[in-house]
């Protein structure tokens, strides 16, 4: 298999997530996803989005963790069979993100040092509007590829400087979605 393209790195995995399963974790991120995400930056513009990152003391959370972790394994079988000498796959991190009607994120890479060499999200569905993934070319303007996740959709893209993406800006309803990392 040739790696033709840059955008070759960013899969899209659909029709292999239980829909019962994604109706749990949007129930679980109703009760679960009420701070916003503090900003790394002075703008409140930077992100808009609630989030909740799942722990271990929790029954709850471990269990949904395992499931989730599950899912995104069955998931990441495909993606290893198209890069076959990637060797990631320990579970760094799963978060639940919530984003009202104006929510966003700017974009971002998501290794930033912390050893992040996967990046997974899990779109759970729920019904909105606008909240499209775009990743971007290194100017951060000229667009790459855009993707408008369906309700159980698992994608993969290199967690590097090489990959900024965005969430754009959520214009009706409500998107929900797990992220996560491989290191």
């Amino acid at each position: 298999m040739i790696f033709e393209k840059f955008e070759d790195a960013i899969v899209e995995i659909n029709g292999i997530t239980n829909p019962q399963f994604l109706k749990l974790l949007i129930d679980y991120a109703d009760k679960k996803c009420i701070n916003k995400l503090p900003t790394t930056e002075e703008s409140t513009e930077y992100r808009k989005v609630y989030g909740y990152s799942f722990g271990t003391t929790s029954i709850s959370d471990a269990a949904h963790f395992l499931n989730i972790q599950n899912e995104i394994s069955k998931a990441y079988s495909h993606y290893k069979f198209k890069f076959p000498q990637i060797r990631t796959s320990k579970l760094q991190q799963v978060d639940l993100l919530k984003y009202e009607e104006g929510g966003l994120y700017y974009s971002h890479v998501d290794d930033i040092g912390w050893g992040r060499s996967l990046s997974v999200i899990l779109n759970l569905g729920g019904e909105y509007e606008g909240g499209d993934l775009v990743f971007s070319h290194q100017n951060l303007r000229d667009e790459l590829k855009r993707i408008k996740l369906k309700s159980g959709s698992i994608i993969f893209f290199p967690s590097n400087f090489l990959y900024p993406h965005k969430i754009e800006k959520i214009t009706k309803g409500t998107r929900y979605s797990v992220v996560a990392w491989l290191g």
